[in-house]
């Protein structure tokens, strides 16, 4: 399994699972928005968004919105999303998204902290696939 960040050139089979992502949350499907909102997060660079491909075929995402916190006078990303593919959720895909986020985000001094708990930092086993 490969996990890197999204580029534009995942736009699409980003859109379909962000999509997918949405409706799991009651929210009407809406690819055409998907894809807008999608396309303006990666060119604006304003959201990261770490995917995961197994055999060519892309089975979730994370997502990160960088911020600042006033608290630890630092640089944070709040995971916002979190999805994977319902055939791949027991295969342990969140838990490697998210260690490779971390990686990241220490060698770049930088905290995860999830944004559904509120200034508390995350840990791989805490997270779900669906917010």
């Amino acid at each position: 399994m490969q996990i890197r960040l999204a580029s534009s050139i995942d736009l699409e089979p980003l859109s379909l699972l962000f999509d997918l992502y949405r409706q799991q949350l009651q929210q009407p499907s809406d690819y055409p928005a998907c894809h807008h909102f999608l396309k303006n997060r990666l060119a604006e660079n304003d959201s990261m968004i770490f995917v995961s491909i197994r055999d060519d075929e892309m089975v979730g995402f994370i997502q990160l919105y960088p911020s600042f916190s006033s608290l630890r006078l630092a640089p944070v990303w709040y995971l916002e999303d979190v999805f994977v593919k319902p055939q791949y959720q027991q295969q342990d895909v969140v838990s490697q998204m998210y260690q490779k986020a971390q990686l990241l985000a220490q060698s770049t001094g930088v905290l995860l902290i999830n944004h559904h708990d509120s200034q508390v930092p995350i840990e791989p086993e805490s997270l779900s696939c669906t917010a």
